[in-house]
This record gives structure tokens, sequence and C-alpha cells, in this order.
């Protein structure tokens, strides 16, 4: 597998569970519906979507190529759209899914979205009966309806979501490196210790974030990967990994054979330079904890642009 100096990969290599991963993490299916003159009254629309910051531009022009549809554009400040819109390039996306499915609940909206379009290829949108049935589905769909579209639709319930309660399996571990490349963190910590010479500790930790309506799949992270634990802050759980022998024996040659893209592999790398300074003991020095600071202070949001146009 060719990898380029940002991570990110020649689009004949990247992996269609790689992208069901990253769709799983970052995609947005929605469902629009606007005020217009004339027919019932209402223009529907659907829309799929990845909003990224500017630096991962390549890794969406490396999944826009994949797909061979849809467009980018700027999104406001430091931010990019990859958009799909047109309904014959709806149709490639939905052949996309319908092979490579998704595993989080995001399913569920994926389902609803799907419904919708087919009604609209079926031109029931057209008619009083489908327009109603497409605002249930919308009810159900991300937010749901809005002010005007509750205030149009009053007696509007929404459509039941799909939900499948069996035991989650990982099909393919690309799935998962497309999956840590969007909700995954690579963290470097540094606390004071006095058990240290140093007068510090040096600590290294994998967080995948997702919601608790998830949580048979982040469960079934630790089984996948044989290590890590879960913690839950409010509506959110996080997949940790911060045992020393665990990142370095399972989490980083995991990630070496499949690997991270975009912006987030060099948080991956300047993670795993880390490792190998702590291996060789490095950090139990007072230059290598300068040295270890100094890569953390880089990562992340620390990071300096690197924009590429």
């Amino acid at each position: 597998m060719m990898i380029n100096n940002i991570g990110c990969i020649n689009v004949t290599s990247l992996n269609p569970w790689f992208v069901t991963g990253f769709i799983d993490g970052e995609g947005c299916f929605r469902i629009s519906l606007t005020k217009i003159n004339g027919g019932l009254g209402w223009r529907v629309q659907l829309f799929f979507q990845i909003n990224l910051h500017v630096k991962d531009k390549v890794l969406l022009e490396n999944i826009r190529d994949f797909l061979g549809v849809g467009k980018i554009h700027s999104s406001g400040k430091n931010l990019i759209q990859y958009r799909i819109q047109t309904f014959d390039e709806l149709a490639v996306l939905i052949k996309h899914m319908e092979k490579y499915p998704l595993l989080t609940r995001k399913i569920a909206d994926y389902i609803l979205f799907k419904e919708v379009y087919e009604l609209v290829i079926r031109k029931e949108h057209l008619t009083k009966e489908g327009l109603l049935k497409i605002i249930s589905l919308k009810a159900a769909l991300n937010l749901g309806l809005s002010k005007v579209l509750k205030a149009a639709f009053p007696n509007t319930i929404p459509a039941v979501r799909y939900i499948d309660s069996s035991a989650v399996n990982i099909p393919d571990p690309n799935w998962l490196s497309g999956f840590a490349s969007g909700e995954g963190c690579f963290m470097i910590g540094i606390t004071n210790s006095n058990l240290s010479s140093t007068g510090h500790q040096i600590y290294l930790t994998l967080i995948i974030t997702q919601h608790i309506r998830d949580d048979l799949l982040m469960k079934h992270l630790i089984n996948y990967l044989g290590c890590g634990r879960l913690s839950r802050k409010r509506d959110v759980y996080e997949f940790q990994v911060s045992k020393f022998s665990d990142i370095t024996d399972k989490i980083l040659p995991f990630f070496e054979k499949y690997p991270i893209l975009g912006e987030k592999a060099k948080d991956l790398s300047d993670f795993s330079a880390v490792a190998d300074l702590m291996k060789n003991r490095v950090h139990l020095t007072e230059e290598g904890v300068t040295k270890i600071r100094k890569i953390k202070e880089g990562m992340n949001r620390g990071r300096g642009s690197n924009i590429v146009s």
C-alpha cells in the first residue's frame, strides 16, 4: 500500500471498508424540504455529506475519487464539505453502502434516507400521501423536523427507526482504520510525578469516541483488539487503551498494517515516535521529557496548518 507523507493513499488502493468506516464516523445523511410555489408546495432534496477541517482536503479528495461522484467545496472558516446530492450520484453511494454496510447506529439514518430516495425515484413525493410519508421519515432522522415543518405538518408521527440488537462484528480491519481515522485520537500525556527522577510521568492513550447508543460496537472493540476499556462521559462512550504494552504490541502493529489516513496519520506518527523513545527509556531523562513535550505540543490541535490547496 502506497502512503504519502500526509497519510493518504493512491485512490486505486483505498479499501472500500475503510470508506464505510470513515462514513460511520464522519458521514451525514440529510433530507431537506423547502417551501416552493406550485405542486404540493414543497421541494424534496437529499444530501450526503462529510465535513472536515481544510487540512484533510486530500483525504476527502481520495474518498471522492474512490466513489467517483460528489463535489468538495468550502463550508465556512477552515472547513470543507464533501457532498453528494444528484440522484444519479446518490445511486453510486447507495450501491457502495449496500455492499459495504454501516456498523454504527447511523445505519438507521441511512435506511430512512434510502427509503426517501426510492420514493422520489418513483415520483411518489409528488403525491400528498408520498410527501406525508417523507415527512414522517424525516421526523425520525437526525434532529427531526424544523419548527417550520412541525407547524406545517403538526400531526406527523415519526417513522420507526431500524434497531438491530444482534451482536456487532467488524467484517474487515480496514473498517476500523477508517472509523478511527474519523473518531480516534492519539494522546500523549505528561503529568507531574514524585516517583520519577525527572518529576514527570509520560503516558500514551488511544481514544475512540462514540454515542452511547453504539454500546455494542464499543464493547466489541475490546474483544476485537484484545485490549482497552470503556468509560462513559454523559452520552458518549470512550474506548481507551493506555497500557503501554497494549499500545506497543497491539495498537501500533494494527495501524501499521491497516493505516490511519489523513491529517490524523501525522498524530499517529508522533505517537509512535514517542512510544519508541519510551521503549528506549529516553523519557526517563530531562532531555527526553523536553523532546516529548515538544512533540506533544505539535500534535492534534497544536499542529500547524500545512493546508493543501
